[in-house]
């Protein structure tokens, strides 16, 4: 075995794992039991005074000792005869484990051994799950333990009892763990521990079972204190450890941000750095960043969390790593979190992590585009997504969802809770969320940063005040990075033409002869349905002369990949290949892509997303003052925005018709929109969902369980559903035996209330007939032209 490191040889035929396929023996529980511990004292590494800050110095050592402990239970003789092809076995070990805890005791105070016995006991189910399995009863011989537990026999009770006295200590050194003081020098001697078990083991493991129970009720009792959040780092390090040590996911790689050359790491001189990155290197603590669109938000934003990473020490006096542990970086939009991957990969190579729906499909696509074989590729794509999934990279890119997920209690909210201690978090694109989403997404970020100590950084080039307002109760007044006014100037690059009449009427014409004299046009339209129409007249208007690309939400992940290449081809911002292309874009376009194109048509709509939309033209300031085109017409919203701000958004604008757009107006336009009763209804329904979010999940967000109850609701309110046309099932149920995540990317995804609407017309067909976990199959017209058809 390694070096230094006493091995428990005698105990190869306990394992903790059936075989592997192809396997002869399954994993052993010893080995199984080293890589919970490693994987441990690479978390701890990463927050070196986690026991201390927390309130509960001796964490550290609980955490130590569930994670030697937890897996016990699997030596009872049922459990092995399970692994090796028997029948199930039927008890939850951990609960069996817990018999062992008395071995250990003695070096412990009684808080400590409490923690332990929580640990061990709920590293898989719930307390509630536990409760109705393991139930108080009267009569011993009526208990569901009484059977597992005598299923311990005495030749590997003192195989356990050899392993601990005789090879733990070289395990602690071999850890680097002896800061942690595990001592097992008050351990029984080996025939008093194994007489204990066959004696008592029962009634002490129904004790130690209590213990847990007494813990979690006093913690429900607590409002969100240190202890609530030493409680959820318990459990979420516990499962962590357990579930990476299963997976072999090797060491945690150690953050790159805090060390090294981070502007060599951006491709960034100190000499060409804009004042709004400066600054941002030179911030400790959350702040907000109000920048123009294409201004090096993002590398200001890297910068930033560079700084938050400070150096600190071990509780041994050597030196540690970060205590920034982690950095997530949020967007809105599944387009942009697949491109900021793209982006974080090549300034931190093997640090980065991808989560959101589909990113096995989008990191799928990815390895294909680098040669990888489609077998090897699908491989490679799962095991990046599950590592995502397990916690395990520094840097990870996802939505500001999946940090609500938390408050939601959905399964394993712990271990995403313990994630966020010490981490930073970027914030890109807060204007896109109206005001009941943001509420749930500031009320998240106040009390990560109020007991887990995470830093926010909140960005955007377009910010009313009372967003700022917002985001700085959620952080505490924290500091405001504005760009300089010389660089909004800089900035300056459209024209703003006020077109009276409806883009479809009136604007069509003009989309033509820009794109007949060479230029590259946008044309965005508020719904699938118009763009869809747009799209029609001009592919006919331009049959040879130019590409005309449509794309929106409704589009499956295939077809809307493939549009976008072509895109990105033809006006990508940093594109080699640039050439005249028309696209017609629902809002998808506002945040997706990098793109650059010359002049803009649009539909009316709320000044947040026009302003978006004017940052896909004209984006390297190569041009001039770009013209931008809005019409006035429909200004009802068209079910897509409130009519109200449509209508303040064109009443704004309307005094700068045939101006050059001034970037640095734009937060006091916004503030002339967010007047009066707009105003005042943003607040109302800001305030009602916050108000109910904190009184509700946040009050009640307590460990040891989550909420099947709230998981549903969840998933309605922000995750939409994914629905199959009828017409591409036949090439779905083909792929799904050939390549199944090439089969996924047939799927397109919509709200629930779409979904609903094409329920109650007949349209969607019944799953009775389908296999289990078969995509719900719609009865709606779809091609790779158009995409989804769905009549109004």
């Amino acid at each position: 075995m390694k070096a230094g490191l006493l091995w428990p040889e005698w105990l190869e035929h306990i394992w903790a794992k059936s075989p592997a396929p192809g396997q002869p023996k399954g994993e052993s529980l010893a080995q199984h039991t080293l890589g919970a511990l490693s994987r441990l004292m690479d978390m701890l590494r990463l927050r070196p005074g986690l026991g201390a800050s927390r309130g509960f110095p001796g964490l550290p050592r609980c955490m130590f000792w569930a994670c030697f402990l937890h897996d016990w239970g699997k030596s009872a003789r049922g459990f092995q005869a399970s692994l090796r092809g028997g029948p199930r076995w039927g008890h939850r070990h951990e609960i069996v484990s817990l018999v062992f805890l008395d071995w250990i005791a003695a070096g412990l105070s009684e808080d400590e051994k409490r923690w332990v016995a929580a640990a061990i006991a709920s590293h898989h189910r719930d307390r509630g799950e536990i409760q109705l399995l393991y139930p108080v009863v009267e009569d011993p011989e009526d208990d569901p333990l009484r059977i597992p537990v005598s299923e311990l026999d005495a030749e590997t009770l003192l195989g356990l009892h050899r392993w601990l006295v005789g090879c733990l200590p070289s395990w602690v050194e071999y850890l680097d763990a002896t800061g942690l003081e595990v001592d097992v020098s008050g351990v029984p001697g080996a025939r008093a521990a194994v007489e204990s078990v066959g004696r008592a083991g029962l009634g002490r493991a129904r004790w130690w079972l209590g213990e847990y129970r007494r813990l979690a009720r006093d913690l429900e009792r607590r409002v969100a204190d240190r202890l609530v959040v030493a409680a959820m780092a318990l459990r979420g390090h516990m499962t962590t450890c357990d579930y990476t040590a299963s997976a072999h996911t090797g060491q945690l790689p150690a953050p790159l941000l805090g060390r090294g050359d981070i502007h060599r790491m951006l491709g960034l001189t100190r000499e060409g750095m804009y004042a709004h990155q400066e600054e941002s290197l030179g911030t400790e603590g959350s702040a907000i960043l109000v920048a123009p669109t294409g201004s090096g938000k993002t590398e200001a934003a890297l910068l930033w969390a560079h700084a938050q990473a400070v150096w600190g020490a071990d509780g041994a006096g050597h030196r540690s790593a970060p205590v920034r542990p982690r950095l997530f970086y949020m967007l809105p939009y599944q387009a942009s979190m697949n491109a900021m991957y793209d982006r974080l990969q090549s300034s931190f190579p093997d640090q980065v992590g991808l989560e959101h729906s589909r990113s096995a499909l989008a990191l799928y696509r990815a390895l294909l585009d680098q040669d990888e074989p489609p077998r090897a590729a699908a491989r490679m794509a799962r095991w990046e997504r599950n590592l995502a999934q397990l916690h395990y990279y520094p840097v990870r890119v996802l939505s500001p969802y999946q940090m609500i997920k938390a408050p939601f209690r959905l399964k394993g909210y712990e271990a995403l809770l313990t994630d966020f201690l010490d981490a930073s978090c970027v914030l890109d694109e807060i204007h896109a969320y109206e005001p009941a989403r943001l509420a749930l997404i500031l009320a998240t970020v106040r009390y990560l940063a109020e007991h887990y100590g995470t830093r926010f950084f909140v960005m955007s080039a377009t910010l009313p005040g009372l967003v700022v307002t917002r985001v700085k109760e959620a952080l505490d007044d924290c500091e405001t990075l504005r760009a300089t006014p010389e660089l909004f100037a800089r900035f300056r690059r459209h024209r703003l033409h006020l077109e009276e009449g409806d883009l479809l009427e009136n604007g069509l014409p003009g989309v033509e002869q820009a794109a007949r004299e060479g230029h590259s046009v946008l044309a965005c339209c508020n719904t699938v349905k118009r763009a869809q129409a747009a799209y029609e007249s001009l592919r006919d208007r331009l049959a040879g002369l130019a590409p005309v690309v449509l794309l929106h939400g409704r589009f499956n992940g295939r077809d809307r990949l493939d549009k976008e290449r072509v895109v990105r081809r033809c006006a990508g911002a940093r594109s080699g290949e640039r050439r005249p292309v028309v696209l017609v874009a629902t809002q998808v376009v506002e945040v997706s892509l990098d793109i650059d194109l010359d002049l803009l048509y649009t539909d009316p709509a709320p000044l947040e997303a026009l302003i978006q939309r004017f940052g896909r033209i004209n984006r390297r300031c190569t041009r001039g003052f770009a013209p931008v085109h809005v019409f006035v017409l429909p200004d009802d919203g068209q079910h897509v925005y409130d009519a109200g701000l449509v209508r303040a958004a064109l009443r704004v604008l309307k005094d700068k018709d045939g101006e050059v757009i001034d970037e640095e107006a734009i937060s006091e336009w916004l503030d002339q929109v967010y007047v009066g009763d707009i105003a005042a209804s943003w607040e109302k329904e800001y305030a009602a969902s916050h108000e109910q979010f904190v009184r509700g999940p946040l009050a009640a967000l307590r460990p040891f369980e989550s909420d099947d109850t709230l998981e549903e609701q969840f998933y309605q309110a922000f995750d939409g559903v994914e629905v199959l046309p009828a017409g591409l099932e036949p090439e779905f149920r083909r792929l799904m035996d050939e390549d199944p995540l090439r089969a996924t990317e047939l799927l397109v995804p919509m709200s629930f209330g779409q979904f609903a609407r094409l329920q109650s017309r007949g349209k969607v067909v019944d799953r009775r007939d389908r296999p289990k976990g078969w995509p719900r199959v719609v009865g709606a017209e779809y091609s790779s032209e158009h995409g989804l058809r769905v009549t109004s």
